[in-house]
């Protein structure tokens, strides 16, 4: 039986602290969970990623593999790591940007959930390919200062609007609800990025 994962993700290292409360059905496959993942935090899903889990290694498997001991997510199931409540892992997306996150496994539940639902959160996700945290940090201290010499090729850059504190679950849950719908309908095809499917 199927059971509900409560989890939180924070971005470390990320100033105001970026984060989420969210939940998923045990059920879902790595490469999946991973998709869920981009969708709760709001990445475009444009690079690699990998999860550590005590001493296992689980990612996307192909001829950019360097580690022999990784594992292939697409035949791993959140259910089959034996995770338990209180327990933390780390997600790593884009390895030359290196946005480190930790998952906290705050609670399971024994209902099935149909679809993953993001129920609390603070913080814009950083823009793609600005340079990790440290480069997040340069981006939000320069437009704090519209006499930087960066400002206007920052402004220009970045999406319309963009807010550093903006937050909306809403966004994220009908994103969600529509994952959650293609993964009931599929089960068992391979989650290419989530925006090409």
């Amino acid at each position: 039986m199927s059971k509900t994962l409560h989890f939180k993700i924070v971005l470390i290292e990320a100033k105001p602290l970026i984060w989420r409360d969210f939940q998923v059905g045990d059920d879902y496959r790595m490469d999946r969970f991973h998709q869920v993942l981009q969708i709760v935090m709001g990445w475009h899903n444009s690079h690699l990623h990998e999860f550590k889990v005590k001493d296992r290694l689980v990612g996307m498997v192909g001829d950019w593999s360097f580690e022999p001991n990784l594992e292939d997510e697409t035949r791993i199931y959140l259910r089959d790591l034996l995770l338990e409540e209180n327990q933390a892992f780390t997600y790593l997306y884009d390895f030359g940007d290196s946005w480190q996150h930790v998952l906290y496994l705050e609670h399971i539940s024994p209902q099935k959930l149909e679809k993953p639902r993001c129920t609390d959160g603070w913080g814009a996700c950083p823009p793609e390919d600005c340079g990790g945290v440290r480069g997040y940090a340069q981006l939000l201290k320069i437009l704090k200062d519209p006499s930087h010499p960066e400002y206007d090729g920052y402004i220009q850059w970045l999406p319309d609007g963009f807010d550093p504190n903006h937050f909306s679950d809403q966004a994220i849950n009908k994103e969600l609800e529509k994952f959650g719908a293609w993964h009931r309908k599929h089960p068992r095809k391979r989650s290419t990025p989530w925006h090409q499917i």
